[in-house]
């Protein structure tokens, strides 16, 4: 009898199916607050880039976009003028329009349900062609239970990713579909990075065609948004904020030199990553470079660890104690105040890329043979 056999199997299968479903049935009920997450600040930038394009990243307009949106209720992020604010790539906005359409409620749960459903997407082209229950363990995790409750875009993150892989026999069309990774572009670093070092062009120029798409269609409404993004970005990068990325120990430095202890510190992770997934299967490379973009980037939240379940997943050699190692260290940088999560974040990314790589292995318990007393 094989271990996907046994009883024990069957039922943690199910219990799996279960938290899956309560992941779904869970934005349908008056339980979840869709206003005390990030939804009204994707709402926000719909608005703006709809009716005033121009200051789709002016923290005032932002500010009085928002309490519209939230009735009046003020949201207190470190630093950010009480708003939660419009960060993200002016296309995110423009993905969030026909949601915010819906009304605050219910276009924030069914932007939550919409990122779960191209989360489970991503996994299952990524896992394939091995069964769809292979999706289970990463989707019934601790970082989507996050993402989903802080209504975050890593699930399209997540599909980018698996339909690239999915589609890697035709690097142009997976390039197409890594677009999708750029609603998040910070943690598509070191993938960016092991493009251009194994020269894989087509893949790049699939990327880059979807990347200018984006662009092109976002400048017909604003030609200074990237300037403004690009400028803005920069005070998601704070001391005391809960981040979990190797680069942020550069805040904790003097502030003459923050920025070079930024720049250092995320090539140095970049190279880091690199090392680890050289010379593996496909597979352990791609896992090792997924997780290392959480690793690498100079902002990532627990919302975003659900790229090491990702991972995991797409890696395929993951046990339990790899998912339970995931879980608590999301549950701590999710909860725990700064710097906790940076430690912990650190800690439990370069498990994940440890254990991908092959450098960290556990040995496995030998078969005990049913004639045995």
């Amino acid at each position: 009898m094989t271990e996907k056999d046994t009883p024990w199997a069957w039922r943690r299968r199910v219990a799996l199916v279960g938290v899956a479903l309560a992941f779904v049935l869970y934005p349908l009920t008056p339980a979840i607050d869709v206003i005390n997450s990030d939804w009204p600040a994707f709402a926000t930038g719909a608005r703006l880039i709809v009716h005033d394009p121009a200051h789709l990243y002016d923290f005032d307009k932002q500010s009085r976009v928002e309490r519209d949106i939230t009735g009046g209720r003020v949201l207190t992020t470190l630093g950010i003028h009480g708003i939660l604010p419009f960060l993200a790539p002016a296309w995110v906005a423009l993905l969030a329009v026909p949601f915010d359409l819906l009304g605050p409620d219910l276009g924030g749960r069914v932007w939550i349900l919409f990122g779960l459903a191209c989360l489970a997407a991503g996994l299952y082209l990524a896992v394939r062609p091995r069964p769809p229950s292979a999706t289970l363990p990463a989707f019934a995790s601790v970082p989507a239970a996050v993402m989903m409750l802080n209504a975050q875009v890593d699930g399209f993150v997540v599909l980018g990713l698996g339909a690239a892989i999915a589609l890697w026999s035709s690097p142009y069309v997976a390039g197409l579909g890594l677009g999708l990774t750029l609603v998040k572009p910070q943690l598509a670093l070191p993938l960016g990075v092991a493009m251009l070092v194994t020269r894989n062009w087509r893949v790049l120029a699939g990327w880059l065609v979807a990347g200018l798409a984006l662009l092109l269609v976002t400048m017909l409404l604003n030609r200074r948004w990237v300037l403004d993004w690009l400028h803005q970005t920069g005070t998601t990068v704070q001391t005391g904020s809960r981040e979990i990325s190797l680069p942020h120990l550069g805040v904790y430095l003097p502030a003459s030199m923050q920025t070079v202890a930024l720049a250092v510190l995320t090539v140095t992770s970049i190279a880091l990553v690199l090392f680890l997934a050289r010379n593996r299967e496909f597979h352990a490379a791609a896992a090792v470079i997924i997780g290392g973009g959480v690793l690498a980037t100079p902002h990532a939240l627990a919302s975003d660890l659900v790229l090491l379940a990702l991972a995991l997943a797409v890696w395929g050699q993951a046990r339990w104690l790899d998912w339970l190692i995931l879980s608590i260290g999301t549950a701590i940088a999710a909860l725990a105040p700064a710097p906790t999560p940076l430690l912990v974040g650190v800690v439990t990314v370069g498990w994940v890329c440890l254990r991908a790589s092959g450098l960290l292995t556990w040995p496995r318990p030998a078969p005990v043979s049913v004639l045995s007393r």
